[in-house]
Formats: structure tokens, sequence, C-alpha cells
């Protein structure tokens, strides 16, 4: 069979379709695999450029990229050939047969705006500064980020007393890429633009010129790299842990476990045991199913507090390696206590695996501190519980779980429902405790204990009086949870068992309200956004920014912030949504 192509500018008659791939910037796997795909879906193409040729197709970003390595072949280019981009040909494997050309997958010529031939017209249009830019989870530059973010968790995973900076580099410039209103076809574009280093601009010179970097595909090799990866992905194991293992000469997770009890730290001994749970990522839907149960449960300890999801999720990402919950209430001081009986809760649930409370610590002396640790650290001094909970399999089925909101309210369906979800549910009414744990199809959410209907009283106290009992008896100090004390065995016995439930990594946190927005910008993230906007509040501002609050040094005193526009106003920033957070 021939394939046949027609295009209406360069050809009046339908003619074979032949086909050559120029082999620069391909990976030599990526293009054997593209000639088998072209070889089982019949599609013609020849090996050598020739005369005969209708398409070359071409990983180059520009015409004048792909005519210099043409040239380089000594190649004499036909006269009415086609240049098209390597997504035109993998429509083509997917559809079996040779398309029609678009005009998004013609190579263009680069327009010369100037002697140098350097477009220089955007670069006013990104600040120095991430926290000023937009940064959202999808852009024009993927393959550079992607790139530049290996290099970073390479630095980071070395940690060595020279690999902050440089991890803090790739990421800075990685943060430029993804900011930037255009895809990125010649280095020569970024020129005046802050962050972007020789070291990094050799790195993309070598993507945009061949197609990846050697540094970066000798890093993605690397057999150490993959085992670091391997190793640091175990709940509670950092760098310098990694590499003991590594000296070891450990290879695998199975390894690391034959080797028995070689840490007393429980986390570590928890995420090998659920080692393959943990690793896999928790979806927005497990994470809507999750807030929901908690909603569900603080409305009964406490009907005013307020509940939000914050970190990847309330920036839109589908999935992530845990879930944060933050939680206030709208009087102050009414929110303590309220963590320790919702983790009694949770655990008359059988929800609670296995975790860990800290305490508040925080200080008025702490948010006047003038030091740069803060810059550099993320930590806070919030009540929080830390740990790994079960996440009923349901919660990856059931698309809705029972809601404490009036009947004609749902569950948020979407990434960017979710990030503004707080801001609704702050001021409407609560149902009655009743109907808290029917779900809309009258199933039970995991928590219930009774089904029954709202008009029979007997069975409305029973439910009551059994939450009264919850609540007295659900301080961590007084109440020890299930699988506290478990040995080590039996924590990989009750991994290894048949059960129905996930183990799920939840921080949950609780902030006074006056602290709220600024906690809400922090645990929202990104990492990255919060290290710039805090350097940024001290830099040019002269104020310090935690997720407690912010502090004017000069004046003395704290600035209080009802919204997070509000934290974003006395920072005299343009509001972001957390949308635009994923620098």
């Amino acid at each position: 069979m021939t394939a046949e192509y027609r295009d209406d500018k360069d050809n009046e008659f339908a003619k074979p379709a032949v086909l050559y791939i120029l082999p620069h910037k391909f990976q030599k796997k990526r293009l054997m695999d593209m000639k088998q795909s072209m070889l089982n879906k019949k599609i013609i193409f020849l090996n050598e450029l020739d005369s005969k040729v209708t398409h070359i197709v071409t990983e180059c970003l520009s015409y004048e990229q792909a005519m210099k390595f043409l040239d380089v072949n000594k190649a004499e280019v036909p006269k009415n050939a086609l240049i098209v981009s390597t997504s035109w040909l993998v429509e083509c494997l997917k559809n079996s047969k040779v398309l029609p050309v678009l005009e998004c997958h013609r190579i263009k010529k680069v327009e010369k705006k100037d002697a140098d031939h350097v477009d220089t017209s955007n670069v006013t249009e990104v600040s120095d500064w991430a926290c000023k830019r937009g940064a959202t989870l999808t852009h024009c530059n993927e393959k550079f980020t992607e790139a530049l973010e290996l290099l970073q968790n390479h630095a980071e995973l070395r940690n060595e007393a020279s690999d902050y900076s440089r991890a803090l580099a790739f990421r800075r410039a990685s943060c430029v890429l993804k900011s930037l209103p255009f895809a990125l076809t010649d280095v020569q574009q970024l020129i005046g633009y802050k962050d972007i280093g020789e070291h990094v601009r050799k790195v993309l010179a070598d993507i945009l010129d061949y197609g990846s970097s050697p540094e970066v595909e000798e890093i993605r090799n690397s057999e150490w790299f993959h085992k670091m990866k391997l190793f640091t992905n175990v709940f509670g194991v950092g760098p310098a842990i990694a590499k003991s293992w590594i000296d070891k000469g450990w290879q695998s997770i199975a390894d690391v476990r034959l080797a028995g009890s070689i840490n007393k730290d429980w986390r570590i001994s928890w995420g090998l045991a659920f080692y393959e749970d943990l690793l896999t990522p928790v979806t927005m839907q497990e994470a809507e199913a999750f807030e929901t149960l908690i909603r569900t449960e603080m409305k009964k300890i406490s009907p005013l507090s307020i509940v939000t999801v914050t970190g990847g999720f309330r920036r839109g990402k589908s999935n992530g390696h845990d879930i944060d919950i933050l939680m206030t209430h709208p009087d102050e001081g009414a929110e303590t206590n309220i963590l320790s009986k919702l983790m009694g809760a949770l655990n008359k649930c059988d929800l609670v695996l296995k975790g860990y409370f800290t305490q508040n610590t925080f200080s008025s002396e702490m948010l006047s501190d003038d030091s740069k640790k803060g810059l550099r650290s993320h930590f806070d001094h919030f009540e929080k519980w830390i740990g790994i909970c079960k996440f009923p399999k349901s919660f990856q089925t059931d698309r809705k779980l029972q809601s404490v909101r009036d009947s004609s309210e749902t569950l948020p369906e979407s990434a960017q429902q979710l990030s503004h979800y707080s801001r609704t549910i702050q001021h409407q009414d609560v149902l009655p405790s009743e109907h808290v744990n029917i779900s809309a199809d009258n199933t039970m959410s995991p928590c219930s204990k009774h089904t029954f209907k709202t008009d029979d009283k007997q069975k409305s106290l029973t439910l009551k009086r059994e939450r009264t009992e919850m609540l007295e008896d659900s301080s961590p100090k007084s109440k020890r949870f299930k699988y506290e004390d478990l040995s080590e065995k039996e924590v990989i016995s009750l991994a290894n068992s048949d059960r129905n439930w996930t183990a799920r990594r939840v921080d949950l946190i609780v902030s006074p309200y006056s602290q709220y927005y600024y906690a809400l910008v922090g645990w929202t993230g990104s990492k990255h956004f919060n290290r710039d906007i805090r350097l940024y509040a001290q830099k040019v501002l002269g104020l310090r920014l935690t997720s407690h609050g912010l502090f004017d040094m000069k004046k003395g005193e704290a600035l209080p912030a009802s919204s997070e526009e509000e934290v974003f106003r006395h920072l005299q920033l343009p509001y972001r949504d957390p949308m635009e957070r994923n620098c």
C-alpha cells in the first residue's frame, strides 16, 4: 500500500509520500522506535535524503536550524520537500497513515529583528522576582525545565557544601523558563534575563542543538542517581541515610528490607513496609474524599472550623506524594485542642496508622527575629500531626462522599474549584450533626456507626451521646492509637495483609486565625515561590515574612491580614492565584 498526501500550497497533484527523519537531536533509541513504527504502519521512509523525499521530519525548532544540520550532511534538499515537526509524524503514526500538513506542523523561518538576530522584545515581560511572575503547571518550555530540575535534584542528593547554592541556581533558571511567554528556540533569546548563568546556557544550547544535554543524560543514566532516588523515596530517608545504604552495597528496597532493624526512626520502618503504597501518587479524587471526611469530623468537633487542602493540590496538581490540610477557627484561641480531638475521631474510625504530634511553639519574638535562617528553612511552629493514615479504597472510586454543606452544593470537581474552596465554605450554614454521616447515595462515610432517618430521635440521641464520649476521650495524651506499639515484624505483616485500604502520607496543621492567611500562603507553596517572596519581603521592603505573619522591622509591628489578597497587598505585589505559584 502506498501512502499519499496532498498539500495545497506546494503540491498540485497527489503523489507518494516519502519521509526522511533528520537524525540530529533524536536520541538513538527513539529514532529506531519511530522507524520501526513507520515500517509497521506501512509509511514509506528513506534512511538517506534524496530527490524522492517529500517530507523531512525534524526535532529542530526553526527552519534555519534544520538547514544547518542538512548542510552538515552535504545533502541536497528536494525543492518541494516539506520540513515538518516530529509532532506531525506522531499524529501520522497514531492514525496509521500520512496526514495533511497543518500550519502548526511546519518548521518556520525565524524573523531577524536586529543585526545580531536576537529577539529581545520579551525581556521586559519577565520580572527578576519569581513572586512577581505567574508560573503555571503547563508552559512552553517543559523540555528545558525538566532537564534543569533533574540537575537540581542531583545537586540536592549530592548534599555537599556547595550543592545547596548549585541546586538553587538550577531551580531559579527553571522558574524563569516557566514564566516565558514564548517557546525557547535560541539561547540568545535569554540575554538580559536574571538567573540564566553560563552553565545553564550551555545545557540549554545542547538541548536546542542536539536534542539532549550530555550532562543531563549522564545523570539520567547514572546508577548512583537511580539508587539515591530509590532510597530517598522511602518515608523518613534523606540523602545521608541513602548514601550509607549505597555504601553498604544495597541495590534495592528488597535488600534494605532483608537487613532487618536498620534504624530506630519509626518513619523508616513504616516507610519501608508501605513503600509501594507511599510511592504511588495520591490522586485529586483521594484528596477530595479525605478533605470531605476531615471537614465532616471537624464540623462535629467545632462547627465554625475552616478546613483547606493546601500544597500541590491547591496549586492545581492532579496528584501528589501526600496531602496537607490546614485548619483554623475564626474565634482566636478556639482552635486549641481541635487537632487532638480530630485525631481521636479518626482513630475511632480506624484510619490512623502511625504519626506524631508537634505542639504550637510560636512566640512573637520568632516573627521579629532578623535572622537569615527563615529564608532557607521552611519549618514553622504550628501545632501539627504528621504521619500515615489509611485511605479506604473507596476514596479512589467514589466520586462523592457526604458533604456537611447544603445539599445543593457539590464537591469540588476540579483543581481550580478546590483552590478557591475555602473562600466559599467559611460563611456557610452548617447542617445539624444528625445529617453529617449520610452520603448522597445513602452509603456510609468511613466514620459512620449507624444508618438512620432524620426523624428517628432515639438513634439521633444515641449518635450524639457517642460523639460526646468520643470527644471526651480523644486527647492523644489519654488515648493510645491502635497501631502505635506495633513491632517491626507486625508492621510488615500489616502491610502484607489482605486489606481494603491504602497507606497515605498526611500532614494536618492548625493555625490561629490571626496567622491563618499567612499560613495559607506558606503551605500552598511552591517551595521556591515561598523562598522568593520571603527574600523579596526582606530585601525590597525590609519586612520579615513567615507562615506566621509579616513583621515590619522598622516599626516593630506585625501586619494583620484577613485574606490572601491582603497578604499580597502588604507586600506591594500583584495577587497571584495558587495556580500561578508553580515556580
